[in-house]
């Protein structure tokens, strides 16, 4: 189902392109020079190249969508505002899914509550409810009783699925933005809303965004290269918040991932090619996902910990820049947006750092992505329920009561 609104969606963007109605812009068009670049290095480095093509088919078909009508966004035919809407109500059906299963009771000791019948692994599920709790606390045109009830029902699912990945993100944005409007409330804070353009905290207000972005990258790196092996018996209380406990089911892939990056620093191991190479083979990734779904057993040959990790792992230091600089590129333009988008931005690097989700576009990677694309739509949300744009000719002076701005002489 999902390849297949991925073929249509790609078919109506390109023919959109050709007709005229879409346009690309230059940097974008220099951004698909620079991946085909990308790919022609990640390609002929690959340790398995039929693995790698496959996988940055599925990967780049999905991000020149999004990328697209990226440029494309603010277009009166685009209706960029109801993106969000769209994605909070796939999101929607998601938790109310969720909690349904939560209500009948069957659970595991590991995550306390069985949410296969929803999503693969309970804490993906954190990764979704986090971006629909931002997403619920700014859709305008929503009563504001469903936007608390939805954000309070986000949050209470990502602590039920025990997604320490989506309840740090959140919290830390939570944080982010508290600050961020206190500056704005309290007069003797409003330096840190609009400091002077050359004073050092200018500076770092506006570089904020990419000196976190190299932060993520250089610590999942160094925690990698430091982390060994941790074993915890499943249920253990500490796994909640400890930093032992979030490491523990996580030490073992980074471990090993940071071994193939010291072992292939300059190629990597290939795009989208497993850290173990017995996943390479169908038959036991079929096998290894069916035990995962059906059995809800954790003994699997797990993966990847950490998206900036993979990515280094998979591309080297030949390739691994260029990928970074597509995300941070995508980050950067959804920040500039405005204050959702710029949350949004903050949240996916976090989320980035306590999952592998940001090179793929399977599952939680493409909703992720699509999210993080459709919070740019905020910043010309309009306030009333109608969205369509209405002709300047029917709207009201201000100096003109009950009368068309037409007829105001």
């Amino acid at each position: 189902m999902g390849e297949a609104l991925i073929a249509i969606a790609s078919l109506q963007a390109s023919f959109l392109l050709m007709s005229g109605h879409w346009k690309i812009s230059r940097s974008s068009f220099l951004l698909f020079c620079g991946i085909a670049l990308a790919v022609v290095v990640t390609i002929s480095t690959s340790t398995d190249a039929r693995t790698t093509l496959l996988g940055l088919t599925q990967f780049l078909v999905p991000i020149f969508i999004l990328l697209t009508w990226l440029d494309n966004l603010f277009r009166p035919s685009t209706h960029a505002y109801e993106g969000a809407y769209a994605v909070a109500g796939v999101l929607t059906a998601l938790a109310l899914g969720s909690a349904f299963i939560v209500m009948q009771g069957g659970g595991y000791d590991y995550n306390r509550v069985d949410l296969n019948g929803v999503v693969w692994q309970p804490q993906i599920l954190g990764l979704c409810m986090a971006p629909m709790a931002l997403l619920m606390l700014n859709l305008r045109r929503l009563p504001l009783w469903l936007r608390v009830a939805g954000t309070i029902g986000a949050v209470a699912l990502i602590w039920a699925a025990w997604s320490r990945t989506g309840l740090a993100a959140i919290l830390i944005v939570a944080a982010l933005e508290l600050m961020r409007r206190g500056a704005a409330k309290i007069p003797s804070l409003n330096i840190l809303r609009h400091p002077p353009r050359k004073s050092v905290l200018s500076q770092l207000k506006r570089h904020l965004l990419a000196m976190v972005f190299v932060a993520a990258i250089v610590g999942s790196l160094w925690f990698a290269g430091n982390t060994s092996a941790v074993q915890i018996a499943p249920g253990a209380e500490k796994q909640v918040l400890s930093l032992e406990g979030y490491a523990s089911s996580r030490s073992g892939p980074l471990a090993r991932s940071f071994s193939n990056i010291e072992a292939n620093l300059a190629t990597g191991i290939g795009f989208a090619v497993p850290s173990d190479p017995r996943l390479i083979d169908p038959a036991v990734a079929a096998e290894n996902l069916h035990v995962l779904k059906t059995e809800g057993r954790f003994v699997i040959l797990s993966d990847k910990g950490n998206s900036f990790v993979a990515i280094v792992e998979e591309t080297g230091i030949l390739g691994a820049p260029l990928w970074l600089g597509l995300f941070f590129w995508v980050l950067a333009r959804v920040s500039a947006t405005g204050p959702i988008g710029r949350s949004m931005a903050f949240l996916f690097i976090l989320c980035a750092m306590g999952e592998a989700t940001v090179y793929t576009m399977s599952g939680i990677g493409l909703l992720q992505w699509t999210a993080l694309v459709a919070a740019a739509g905020f910043s010309r949300q309009p306030r009333r329920r109608n969205s369509n744009r209405i002709p300047a000719e029917y709207t009201y002076s201000k100096l003109v009561l009950n009368r068309r701005a037409g007829d105001a002489s």
